[in-house]
């Protein structure tokens, strides 16, 4: 009997769609017109945490000695982060697993640090708003990730115990946050994610494609181990 969770609890920035990647992208023009560079570990201190963790505004002031015309830099920025953005489509597997979920009855949460605003726009535009029920976002009032709260309330609202509950992450941050509030996790990288470092136990795949929701709840959950025990590296499909 193939044993399944009884609901799966996504982030989004990242993990979904692609955002993330664009929006290092972006800056790195911004920094480049400059004549820096941005880093990605200083870019990545807050992937998949509260939005403001680290300001380039801020950093490129303090780099540079001198105040910037911070409308002027932030628009520019904008408009390239939403053209490239707008050019992202669902990431490889994810259509494919919620449809699967779908099959099975198992209900899908998003639990995401970014405003409530944001995630709907690009649900919206992806055609993706019906696989979700539950939504939590930063405007739920709760602390972002890593703190485990916006897990603990999807699972809440989903009336599932978290240890029943498969969460989906592209980030260590988003990974400490599901594992804290007692979900099983796996953990898919992006382009920007995968430079970072994971603990050596947490289940790392490269791709969502071609893999069946038996079998991340497999290398989640392990062999009845409680949340956060037996987790691997795993690197294929």
């Amino acid at each position: 009997m193939t044993v399944l969770p009884r609901a799966v609890v996504f982030d989004f920035d990242g993990t979904i769609i692609d955002t993330e990647s664009p929006e290092y992208r972006s800056w790195s023009e911004v920094y480049r017109r400059f004549g820096l560079e941005l880093p990605l570990d200083r870019w990545a201190q807050g992937v998949g945490a509260a939005w403001g963790i680290f300001d380039p505004l801020d950093d490129l002031e303090r780099r540079l000695g001198t105040a910037l015309d911070r409308e002027a830099v932030a628009a520019w920025r904008a408009q390239r982060d939403r053209q490239l953005i707008l050019a992202e489509g669902v990431r490889p597997g994810i259509l494919d697993l919620l449809a699967e979920m779908a099959q099975h009855g198992i209900p899908a949460a998003i639990a995401s640090s970014s405003p409530r605003s944001w995630v709907d726009e690009h649900l919206a535009r992806l055609g993706l708003e019906r696989y979700f029920p539950v939504i939590c976002t930063i405007d739920d009032g709760v602390p972002a990730k890593p703190a485990p709260d916006l897990y603990q309330l999807a699972c809440r609202r989903l009336g599932v115990e978290p240890s029943l509950a498969l969460a989906i992450e592209d980030s260590p941050n988003g990974a400490m946050a599901a594992r804290s509030a007692g979900l099983p996790c796996v953990v898919v990288p992006n382009q920007v994610t995968a430079l970072l470092s994971f603990p050596e136990h947490q289940v790392v795949l490269e791709t969502l494609q071609g893999v069946s929701l038996a079998r991340l709840w497999r290398a989640a959950a392990g062999d009845g181990s409680r949340p956060g025990d037996g987790y691997r590296r795993d690197p294929a499909p």
